[in-house]
């Protein structure tokens, strides 16, 4: 069983995904042993510096077209069989998911092991959404895959609300990008801002505001055609039924995937109220993940 096993979803972004990997691998990280670090790639365009070649696992999905930059919540899926491989013999402890314009912080490996292994957590959310996530077989099982029916938009939403009811004790959310935050009082630091991603500019009254840097045009056409426009606004429809009448109210975008108010996280939406079922869609590995509370569809 490997220690960690980080696996970093890439897409044509290969300046950005070298800074990434500069920065872990200068980080604690290169103290541990018993790790490995995975790229899933979904661009033929595809360069790594040559001393991150023979440091890094590549795993190229060949079978989709450059045009179309992916589906995240599918790559995070990936990563889970992967680096499982079994729940009965799991192939690793700690499963991190990154993107490729994260920064870790120097020290993250330090601070991660605090919230897991004196803190108790098993699912830990970094600053910045779903840049920086740590997993582990237990968490995975108790609040289950990410749905790849948002490829984009509002998946983070989705799979943190999950971890509120079905991982509840476990769970370290510590979104502050979108405010949202559960069992973050003790949270620790495991990304930055200290990159090219991310400025800070005046926001209400004077007060400082954290925004992602714009993007450069071809990423920002990939912006608008995969999260904006049609996409988004068929994002937010399925995100919308999908959970309503799980909660005393149906979905906003303020109080349900930005600023989680009080009452929310005190008595979270129950996904067994809703009317979408979930599908099996990898039962060779989701076969041993419990069913109960998660709105799986029986089968006679």
């Amino acid at each position: 069983m490997k220690k960690m096993k980080i696996y970093v979803i890439t897409y044509k972004r290969n300046e950005i995904l070298n800074d990434s990997l500069d920065k872990l691998f200068s980080s604690d990280f290169s103290k541990l042993e018993n790790t490995e670090v995975n790229i899933i790639n979904n661009h033929t365009d595809f360069k790594l510096r040559p001393e991150f070649e023979k440091r890094v696992n590549v795993l190229h999905n060949v079978l989709r077209p450059d045009w179309s930059n992916g589906n995240v919540s599918e790559n995070y899926n990936q990563a889970f069989i992967n680096g499982v491989n079994n729940f009965r013999n799991p192939a690793t402890e700690l499963l991190v998911t990154m993107q490729n314009d994260a920064a870790v912080h120097s020290n993250w490996c330090e601070h991660l092991f605090d919230m897991l292994y004196v803190q108790k957590f098993n699912f830990v959310v970094g600053h910045f959404g779903d840049n920086v996530v740590c997993h582990t077989p237990e968490s995975i099982m108790n609040i289950g895959m990410w749905d790849e029916n948002l490829p984009g938009q509002y998946k983070e939403a989705d799979y943190w609300i999950r971890a509120l009811r079905q991982n509840r004790e476990g769970s370290c959310i510590n979104d502050t990008l979108h405010g949202l935050e559960f069992n973050n009082e003790n949270a620790l630091d495991i990304d930055t801002t200290e990159d090219r991603n991310f400025i800070e500019e005046a926001g209400f009254k004077g007060a400082s505001t954290l925004k992602r840097r714009p993007d450069d045009s071809e990423q920002s056409k990939i912006w608008e055609t995969s999260r904006g426009g049609l996409f988004k606004t068929a994002a937010w429809q399925y995100f919308h039924n999908k959970w309503k009448g799980t909660w005393k109210h149906d979905p906003t975008k303020i109080g349900w995937v930005k600023q989680w108010p009080k009452e929310f996280k005190d008595n979270p939406p129950d996904i067994t109220k809703s009317k979408f079922k979930t599908f099996y869609r990898y039962i060779y590995f989701e076969k041993h993940i419990p069913v109960s509370g998660k709105n799986y569809l029986k089968i006679k």
